[in-house]
């Protein structure tokens, strides 16, 4: 469909699976089932659609390296489509800034990035019979028939014999007894966040409903994202589509199997093919004995659980979580107390992605921090350079190739080399199997923004 752009919503934080999910590392950038993030799924799904030209990223610029990392291996060319906000201000100020690359009669398909779809044909179909409500000068949302009362969705109440369906009335999460009566009732069905319409009518949508937002983004692109930061913080749910007059939106039933894996209770039901089994994730042990309907997330360690059902454990290298199912919508309000406590696990974790590769903090003290680092075959880090620490690399696996100053080593399997503060230094794998480093750091801070760089391949700062 070459008259439909897609817009790639990728800046969420996806605390709500913390600590699984960080706000420097959300959701929709971790490989939760296969090789692929939600993110690369999106993207792929995206490009059985339109081609590459015709889609556009939004997201924060904290997560740019995890979407050049995302996007190397799935289509390059889309680094040049991503727009970065300067804040978070939810999905209709994302839109918005989107459509200064786009034209008014662009019909537009607005995808989360962080949720978890299964049939991709089915969806592109779903896509098409939407496209023709668009052409309409409609308004389309995507419905998900529920199979059990959420609470933590939206719902649509629509009517109709097939699609599309006409929409009566968009309801905020209910309450438990409400969400039972909604399942019963055949007319509700979940909001998927996924939206369809033609530009110009989004935009005089935001005109007539949200004045304050239109009138900074009628002041041009440049003053749009200087004012970013106070705007407005407003969902496309809520800004537009529970005002605009309902005959001009339809609803779509999705052919689709759909989840927004937007708690562990929705990400066990997703996984769980029958009732009270244990679900078990990552590359960590599990053995469980008087036990069932247990979801177990673990990488590294030995789990047990005895007489234990029903539960949540997530086990990473810096926090352990260990709740009740049901209690999974209440996992924000925990969260928030430990954000207002400045506990930096919220934020961050052990881990770090970058376009050419990764690394792990494997201990850490006072003026110490012990990495392994690993670099993608035919990658390199910037041409850098450290103030305030030295750093010290021991190649375990590959050939290192190293700049320090204006000379070149090539460094190999279990041998070291020793780069002092203050000098230009650059680590490239000129081989074609992972290079893997320990790299010891010393000094007084030794924090990732102590970093000078001269040269780039990311066209980072």
């Amino acid at each position: 469909m070459e008259d439909v752009k897609i817009i790639v919503l990728a800046g969420g934080r996806g605390t709500r699976l913390w600590p699984l999910s960080r706000e420097n590392y959300p959701k929709q950038f971790i490989k939760l089932f296969n090789e692929h993030t939600l993110f690369q799924k999106t993207i792929i799904r995206a490009l059985k659609i339109t081609d590459a030209k015709n889609i556009f990223i939004v997201s924060s610029k904290n997560y740019e390296d995890l979407i050049k990392r995302d996007l190397q291996n799935i289509s390059p060319q889309l680094i040049n489509n991503v727009i970065f906000e300067p804040a978070g201000k939810n999905t209709l100020p994302a839109v918005l800034l989107c459509s200064y690359s786009l034209e008014k009669d662009d019909s537009i398909l607005v995808l989360p990035s962080d949720h978890f779809i299964e049939g991709d044909e089915n969806f592109k179909q779903d896509v098409e019979e939407g496209h023709k409500e668009v052409q309409k000068n409609k308004f389309v949302i995507f419905g998900i028939k529920p199979n059990k009362p959420e609470t933590g969705y939206g719902y649509i109440k629509a009517v109709g014999k097939c699609n599309p369906y006409s929409v009566l009335e968009f309801i905020e999460k209910p309450d438990i007894i409400r969400a039972r009566s909604y399942l019963k009732d055949k007319s509700f069905y979940w909001n998927s966040g996924i939206f369809m319409f033609k530009m110009e009518n989004f935009i005089d949508a935001v005109k007539d409903f949200e004045k304050e937002i239109y009138r900074e983004f009628k002041r041009g692109k440049k003053q749009f994202l200087n004012n970013f930061f106070n705007i407005k913080s407003q969902s496309i749910d809520y800004g537009i589509m529970e005002k605009i007059e309902k005959k001009n939106v339809s609803m779509i039933e999705a052919s689709f199997n759909w989840s927004d894996l937007g708690s562990f209770e929705s990400l066990y039901d997703f996984l769980s093919k029958k009732e009270k089994e244990n679900i078990i994730l990552g590359n960590g042990d599990y053995i469980a004995e008087d036990s069932l309907g247990n979801l177990v997330i673990n990488n590294d360690k030995l789990v047990v659980t005895l007489g234990i059902s029903d539960t949540v454990i997530v086990e990473t290298d810096d926090a352990l979580l260990i709740m009740k199912r049901e209690n999974t919508q209440n996992l924000k309000d925990i969260v928030n107390k430990l954000s207002g406590a400045g506990r930096k696990e919220i934020n961050f974790n052990k881990q770090g992605f970058r376009p050419w590769g990764e690394y792990t903090v494997l201990l850490e003290g006072p003026r110490y921090k012990i990495k392994k680092i690993t670099v993608n075959p035919n990658s390199s880090l910037s041409l850098q350079m450290h103030h305030h620490r030295s750093e010290h690399w021991i190649v375990i696996k590959g050939t290192a190739k190293v700049t320090l100053n204006d000379e070149i080593y090539h460094v190999h399997e279990n041998e070291s080399i020793y780069i002092p503060k203050s000098t230009k230094h650059r680590l490239e794998n000129p081989g074609k199997v992972p290079l893997e480093i320990i790299e010891v750091q010393n000094g007084e801070y030794l924090e990732e923004d102590d970093i000078i760089r001269f040269l780039d391949n990311y066209n980072r700062k």
